[in-house]
C-alpha cells in the first residue's frame, strides 16, 4: 500500500505504526494513507486499538515505531504549535474546563492561531451557531448536558478548522439530528478526515474508505459498500447483519 501513488501524495500518512501501552503492543504495524479531502474511517470492536492509533496523531501517545506524516512532512519535524495548525482532534476524553463557558472554550482554541479579534469573533459566532449553542454561549460549561458538551468541543474544532480532522467517536452523546448536522458540516468543508466510528451506518454514509482493526492490526480496508459484507460483520462484529443500500438489517448476535 505504501507504494501507491495516492499514498505519496496523501494529506495524512501513517507508516508501519506500532504503539505499546504498559509493555503491551496495542497497535501493531499499522499503515494507512488518507488523500486530501477524503473521509476515512477506523472500524472494529472494542479494544481493537482504534483510539490508541488516533492518540498518536494528536501527540497524546508516543508510538514505539513508525512514521506519521501530513502533506509529506513528518510529524516530529513540527513544533506543537505548528502541528496544531495542521491537525486538530475531537477526542473521547476531553476534560471539562472548570469555570469556563462555551464561548471561552472555543476562544481558547482560536487564540493559539494568532488571529485578529474580528476573525476570532466571526469564527466563534459561526461555530456556536452550527452546533446550536448560541443561546448557551455564556452559560457555565458544567451545566451543559453530555450532548451539549460534545457539541461545544465540536464547535472549537470547527472554529479552528485545521487541514486534517481527527475524530474519535464524534457522535458520542449526540442525538440523531446533530450527528447528521455536524458530520454533514465536516464533509461540506472538504477537509481531510480520519475518524473512529462504531455506528456502521455512519461509516457507510460518510466514508470514502474504511479500515477494519482487530487486535491492534489493520486486517482489511476498502470502500464501505465492499468491506462491510455480511461475512465480515459475522466474523469481526459477531452479528448476523447485512447492508441493504445504506440501511443495516440486523438479525441478531452470533
Amino acid at each position: 500500500m505504501l507504494h501507491d501513488p495516492v499514498c505519496r501524495d496523501a494529506a495524512l500518512c501513517i507508516r508501519n505504526l506500532s504503539v505499546s501501552v504498559e509493555g503491551r503492543g496495542v497497535v501493531q504495524d499499522a499503515s494507512l494513507c488518507v488523500p486530501k479531502g477524503e473521509i476515512h474511517g477506523l472500524l472494529g470492536p472494542n479494544g481493537a486499538g482504534k483510539t490508541t492509533l488516533l492518540r498518536t496523531l494528536y501527540r497524546a501517545t508516543r508510538p514505539a515505531s513508525g512514521r506519521i506524516e501530513a502533506f509529506g512532512r513528518e510529524m516530529d519535524s513540527h513544533s506543537h504549535v505548528e502541528w496544531a495548525q495542521v491537525l486538530g482532534a475531537l477526542v473521547q476524553s476531553a476534560g471539562l474546563l472548570a469555570g469556563l463557558t462555551p464561548r471561552d472554550i472555543v476562544e481558547i482554541g482560536l487564540e493559539a492561531k494568532g488571529l485578529g479579534r474580528g476573525e476570532i469573533r466571526r469564527r466563534l459566532v459561526e461555530a456556536l451557531g452550527i452546533v446550536g449553542l448560541t443561546d448557551k454561549a455564556d452559560q457555565s460549561a458544567d451545566r451543559l448536558s453530555g450532548g451539549e458538551l460534545q457539541r461545544c468541543y465540536f464547535a472549537q474544532l470547527l472554529a479552528c478548522d485545521p487541514q486534517v480532522y481527527v475524530l474519535d467517536e464524534p457522535t458520542n452523546h449526540l442525538d440523531l439530528h446533530y450527528q447528521l448536522v455536524l458530520l454533514d458540516e465536516v464533509r461540506r468543508r472538504g477537509r481531510t478526515v480520519l475518524m473512529c466510528l462504531h455506528d456502521l451506518t455512519l461509516a457507510m454514509r460518510y466514508c470514502h474508505k474504511v479500515y477494519l482493526m482487530q487486535s491492534g492490526r489493520i486486517v482489511a480496508s476498502g470502500a464501505p459498500a465492499t468491506l462491510l459484507s455480511r461475512d465480515m460483520l459475522m466474523t469481526h462484529y459477531r452479528v448476523d447483519a447485512q447492508f441493504r443500500g445504506t440501511s443495516l438489517d440486523v438479525t441478531g448476535p452470533v
